[in-house]
């Protein structure tokens, strides 16, 4: 790492030097600048300043001990650093970003973007920071001389004012090898002999993510799946329709209800196929070779990075997330959209033309009311149906909101995962999203049945159900929704995906929305004093 005659601390500035890697690379390192659309007003881009995405965010011991043994063992084996150099080095660099991670706001205190977002002229945040932190300047670096706005949105100023104390109590030598190591990362290959094919397809998936789900669209392209899916989706809406113009919802008053069924008719739902997308056009600068992975990997990024820059005076652009989106449906605040990612599409992935319905219903239907909920959860309900942030709540329904969530809060948080208690998290977006998903889904296989029985379909019954297992179609949907979410995860890792992940674990989000869903006990006759039949139960929607 940095060291020897040739270091000269004196002429270290972390600042600029992080400034043009971002510029040239687009990796925000300490400090992040992005150019996204203005949430106040969506019909235009702004410069936002904020907190990069760091690796060590769950501050769980088992994993700071993971990336201690894997940042050692790359030092050794990559660069040829002494094992216990390269102990020290990654000691430090850990023990940086920890302090980096910390300066910020806690996530679990629930504070939204409008919380944490504040609009700061360029000129002011020079001065207040000047004495070490030219921010002029270092815009100037980021964006071009000529491409520094007026005002940014400043993304958790606690941060910001933390960076510069932290960053005045460390070593420049700590903080110029964490820039390097992180800038780094991108090129470290680090695979096994065997594995090296998947690898392969990680990277590609990564880097050319857009143009790989492109490729799996054309590849399992088919109207009929695609009409399903646009068909369960309006059934899912339908069903909210109908509790947000019913009595079922008489808490919140008239006047926010006929908003968010203005929101709700907004909200748009599309399969993120990229077949809009002018790949030969984006990759025009990008010459690939195949025998310099670094080469191909720094030109994917300055091509990234280019792009980026041209979004502030250009129009603005759908949220692009490939490695997110290209696995999981997402509800995108700021366009009132759900995305779906073709991978859904492939046959019997979740459901086939032999399955009965109940099967897609608590999949798939499931998963696009969970995100449909989302536009109207503690965050969502923040935005209007065109995605700008404006407060559309009015004061009594906000309180029951409120009183509502902290239900969800205290049910939770009494959870025990792996012997520990979940998080006492103040956003419950995940949870609400999970409870009401799971009730429009059903809700909305109950409109078709009903489609069906009143087309006098009579043999609906026998087909939504399995000859060799012996449950009706009800008990299938709750079945299937609950297996969605099955999984294995090691009991040394329980504790840090508590911690880490803003959802419950996959076994309580089955437990939690289930039990607080009347229908539920009924379909599967569930005792009065039974666990998964409390008689208080946590609602929103």
């Amino acid at each position: 790492m940095l060291d020897g005659e040739d270091w000269k601390a004196e002429e270290f500035n972390w600042w600029q030097t992080v400034a043009e890697i971002q510029h040239k690379y687009g990796k925000p390192i300490i400090l992040a600048v992005d150019i996204m659309v203005d949430i106040v007003n969506n019909t235009g881009n702004k410069v936002y300043i904020g907190p990069p995405d760091f690796s060590v965010s769950s501050g769980t011991k088992i994993l700071q001990v993971l990336q201690e043994i894997t940042t050692v063992e790359h030092m050794k084996r990559l660069f040829g650093v002494e094992e216990a150099k390269a102990k020290a080095v990654t000691k430090e660099l850990i023990d940086f970003e920890h302090a980096l991670v910390h300066g910020g706001t806690d996530a679990r205190k629930g504070l939204t973007l409008h919380d944490l977002l504040s609009l700061k002229s360029v000129e002011d945040l020079s001065e207040t920071y000047n004495k070490s932190l030219d921010l002029q300047h270092f815009l100037e670096l980021a964006l071009g001389v000529d491409q520094v706005p007026e005002t940014v949105y400043l993304f958790d100023e606690k941060y910001l004012s933390s960076v510069v104390e932290v960053i005045a109590k460390t070593p420049p030598q700590v903080v110029a090898n964490y820039i390097m190591w992180q800038m780094l990362q991108a090129y470290i290959v680090d695979v096994e002999k065997g594995n090296v094919a998947k690898w392969c397809v990680e990277r590609t998936k990564k880097y050319f993510g857009k143009y790989v789900d492109y490729m799996v669209y054309q590849r399992y392209k088919d109207p009929v799946v695609e009409k399903e899916v646009i068909d369960i989706w309006e059934e899912v809406r339908e069903s909210f329709r109908d509790d947000l113009r019913g009595n079922k919802l008489d808490w919140i008053e008239n006047s926010t209800r006929t908003y968010a069924l203005e929101k709700l008719d907004a909200m748009r739902l599309y399969i993120n196929s990229y077949e809009a997308e002018n790949f030969t056009a984006e990759y025009a600068d990008v010459q690939i070779t195949r025998n310099n992975y670094v080469e191909n990997v720094q030109q994917i990024l300055q091509m990234e990075s280019r792009k980026k820059l041209r979004r502030q005076n250009g129009p603005v652009t759908p949220l692009e997330a490939p490695e997110v989106l290209t696995f999981t449906p997402a509800y995108n605040i700021v366009e009132n959209t759900i995305k779906i990612p073709v991978a859904l599409l492939q046959p019997r992935h979740f459901w086939g033309p032999h399955y009965p319905q109940a099967l897609k219903y608590a999949t798939l239907g499931y998963l696009i009311a969970h995100e449909m909920i989302h536009g109207f959860d503690d965050d969502g309900r923040n935005y209007d149906k065109s995605g700008s942030l404006r407060n559309w709540w009015d004061a009594k329904s906000t309180y029951q909101f409120e009183e509502r969530r902290k239900c969800f809060q205290a049910q939770y948080h009494n959870y025990r995962y792996d012997g520990h208690q979940l998080p006492n998290d103040v956003s419950q977006a995940e949870n609400i999203a999970d409870n009401a998903g799971v009730k429009f889904a059903y809700k909305a296989y109950q409109r078709w049945l009903h489609t069906q029985r009143a087309a006098n379909e009579t043999d609906i019954d026998s087909r939504e159900r399995f000859t060799q297992l012996n449950f009706n179609n009800e008990q299938l949907f709750f079945i299937s929704f609950a297996q969605l979410w099955c999984d294995d995860v090691q009991s040394f890792f329980r504790t840090a995906l508590a911690a880490a992940d803003s959802h419950a674990p996959g076994m309580y989000r089955v437990i939690g929305a289930l039990s607080n869903f009347q229908e539920f006990s009924w379909v599967f006759k569930c005792s009065q004093d039974a666990p998964m039949d409390p008689e208080f139960k946590c609602a929103i929607y």
